[in-house]
């Protein structure tokens, strides 16, 4: 048996949205020891390095980087490019397939795609000093996850992770889940994630780690298992973002006979383009916000208080979206008339049974597709 621990940093959301004639080395030199000391890297790339100025038909930013920027990825020594998220289809399947190409040619796996043409899977297994450890990479169903044989993200979906993981555990010492997904800018996991990630765990899963909400959350010891629900951002330059988009977690992994885990608090893109670990009083500030997260995700009535608040907040912004609202309701509530007054109370319960029946579900679903 081999006495070596194994290193496996986990980064988050990496976005190397920055001219091409302004990448040098000084971008990671503040945690070049980190980076180099681990016998491998993985980060989310969040987005696709391409020519393609096709855009798809979505909601939201599209957002891509020149192919050139390939570089910011190995300055920062990535082995492993996570594509599972929700902005790597946004210029198609050529901004797919372009960072899957300009990867392989500078020596970055990539992971998380299913579909690919060369029949890649979205996992990878890695053998470091004589074990082999697998790692997988899921994203929550947003645009870039596409219908059955199709060129895509891979979705979550329950039952194919079940499979994924009797799968590849029969192939590997250990193995790590890699998941895209949250409510952005929430700093905690929705009571359904947390019970994702224990499904995950339960299903043989060594770790579980996330990012996508572009804020840091809290982590657990479950079982014996690290899940981390929120690295943040690692390289993520983004105009008029809220203080806590600059912060952000490196996870180390560190693997033995069992996975423990180190965090290193980390500030990025904030008054420059670098990555900069924190003084002291800031990683104590840091810390203290992470310890009081765990604290929360911990407790399951606790996790469902501050999810219940969080809904009350956002409730107002999803009405309005679908249930439609005009210039007139707008400016009653603006008035302060009463909402329940607003909105068409058998319009919102049957709303809420047609997203709750798994059999109304999936014929809703199908039903928009076939619009779309």
């Amino acid at each position: 048996m081999n006495d070596k621990s194994i290193r496996v940093l986990l980064t988050g959301d990496f976005a190397p949205l920055i001219d091409p004639k302004e990448v040098s080395d000084r971008h990671f030199n503040d945690i070049q020891q980190i980076i180099s000391n681990c016998d491998l890297h993985i980060t989310n790339l969040e987005c696709p390095l391409t020519k393609s100025e096709t855009k798809i038909q979505k909601t939201g930013p599209h957002i891509k980087a020149s192919k050139d920027n390939v570089k910011l990825l190995k300055l920062a020594n990535v082995d492993i490019a996570c594509l599972a998220n929700n902005h790597i289809f946004d210029f198609g399947e050529q901004g797919i397939r372009e960072t899957i190409n300009v990867c392989k040619e500078t020596g970055i796996d990539c992971i998380g795609i299913v579909n690919r043409e060369d029949g890649q899977k979205q996992w990878i297994i890695k053998e470091i000093e004589g074990r082999r450890i697998g790692f997988i990479n899921y994203c929550e169903h947003e645009f870039s996850v596409r219908d059955n044989g199709l060129l895509g993200a891979c979705g979550y979906d329950p039952i194919n992770a079940f499979y994924d993981i009797q799968f590849l555990k029969t192939k590997v010492d250990y193995l790590i889940v890699i998941y895209h997904g949250g409510n952005e800018y929430y700093p905690l996991p929705n009571p359904q994630l947390k019970r994702d990630f224990h499904y995950i765990a339960d299903l043989g899963a060594d770790a579980v780690i996330g990012h996508h909400t572009h804020v840091i959350s809290g982590f657990e010891i479950y079982k014996a298992k690290p899940l981390v629900y929120s690295l943040g951002n690692f390289f993520f330059p983004y105009p008029n973002e809220p203080e806590e988009w600059h912060m952000g977690l490196i996870c180390e992994l560190i693997i033995h006979d069992n996975i423990n885990i180190k965090l290193h608090p980390v500030i990025q893109c904030k008054n420059n383009l670098d990555v900069m670990l924190v003084n002291e009083s800031m990683n104590n500030l840091i810390t203290q916000k992470i310890e009081n997260l765990s604290k929360i995700l911990n407790n399951n009535e606790e996790l469902e208080k501050a999810w219940q608040e969080y809904a009350s907040d956002m409730k107002m912004g999803y009405l309005k979206n679908i249930l439609g609202m005009g210039k007139v309701e707008r400016l009653l509530l603006k008035l302060r008339y009463p909402e329940n007054r607003l909105f068409n109370k058998i319009k919102i319960i049957s709303l809420y049974n047609l997203l709750r029946c798994r059999a109304h579900f999936e014929l809703l679903m199908s039903s928009l597709k076939l619009k779309l």
